[in-house]
């Protein structure tokens, strides 16, 4: 399943509109903040049609999964080509093994929770809460790429120490970035999961950058949020990823490149990549095939990607605000 779904969800006093890209959506929030009427209404509509009185516009048919936890597999087995809406009662959609299904299977999946899903890689980008006007509710990002959080309270004396810098890998990405922030502190933490603990370890007085792939941060940016607006000494940059970095920068020439990072949803078949970051993989390795000295490897980095003018139009494609604090 590909590209970007309109979805227009309505009765006589409420309206929810919103917009599904990504195979894996979630919408968040507090109680009594419409998550469960939105079910509801979908349920409703989707039960009796238009003798619910519920008006509904979908170019791809919609589902709400209502069956028990035990026969999730069986209910779930053989759709294809639709947007599944899940509420949070269904525990199922916590475990490795929903995981797998999600991983090949030809849908897109909302879930409505406040929990993360740690088993699933979805982008920070695909977080909602649900803003009201009046009878009209929409998602509300809740999350995007970029947060420069130095706070004035516990904010270290920048002059005075060391920036360091947490990546998320130790393979690429990890190796340009040491390249470019040589008078910091690169340390490459082994994945998603080892970021939080070991911004614990940091000390107070240290300034603290932490860059990660956003494409599969989701179900870990919450923690990792609250703690940096907590300490105030944190920064953090969630790009899609790195290879997204590299593809963005232009260096390798191709102008088809650019035409999918406008809009990669179009692009991006759900069933074949779980996650963006790993289309974006895959299409860096395939374009930089045409040569020998470009090809691309997430597990080491070619010297083409660190020669100074490539090295520059990729560092360029970070925010400003972020280069300034790489650059010390």
């Amino acid at each position: 399943m590909k590209g970007k779904h309109h979805i227009i969800i309505e009765s006589d006093n409420l309206k929810y509109e919103f917009d599904i890209k990504r195979n894996i959506t979630v919408i968040q929030g507090e109680s009594a903040t419409g998550k469960t009427t939105l079910i509801d209404l979908l349920g409703e509509r989707i039960r009796r049609k238009d003798a619910s009185g519920i008006r509904m516009q979908s170019d791809v048919p919609c589902a709400v999964y209502v069956a028990g936890e035990d026969n999730w597999e069986y209910e779930l087995n053989g759709l294809s080509g639709k947007i599944i809406f899940f509420d949070e009662n269904n525990r199922f959609i916590y475990t490795k093994e929903f995981a797998e299904y999600v991983g090949k299977a030809d849908n897109y999946f909302v879930f409505i929770t406040r929990k993360p899903l740690k088993n699933l890689p979805y982008s920070i980008n695909e977080i909602y809460g649900i803003r009201t006007a009046g009878k009209y509710h929409f998602p509300e990002q809740v999350y995007h790429e970029l947060y420069p959080i130095y706070g004035e309270k516990k904010g270290a004396d920048e002059h005075k120490v060391r920036l360091m810098i947490l990546v998320e890998d130790k393979e690429s990405g990890y190796e340009f970035y040491k390249k470019i922030a040589d008078s910091s502190e690169v340390i490459g933490v082994g994945g998603n999961g080892n970021i939080f603990p070991k911004l614990l370890e940091v000390p107070t007085d240290n300034r603290v950058l932490v860059i990660a792939d956003g494409a599969a941060f989701g179900s870990f940016a919450e923690t990792v949020v609250k703690y940096a607006e907590k300490k105030g000494n944190i920064g953090l940059y969630f790009p899609e990823s790195f290879e997204w970095m590299v593809l963005k920068s232009g260096v390798l020439g191709d102008a088809d490149i650019d035409r999918i990072l406008a809009e990669p949803e179009k692009y991006i078949d759900s069933q074949k990549y779980i996650s963006w970051e790993r289309f974006f993989t895959a299409l860096l390795i395939e374009k930089s095939q045409k040569e020998e000295y470009m090809r691309y490897s997430k597990a080491m980095l070619a010297d083409y990607y660190i020669e100074e003018r490539n090295k520059k139009k990729i560092f360029a494609v970070i925010p400003e605000e972020i280069r300034k604090l790489m650059e010390g």
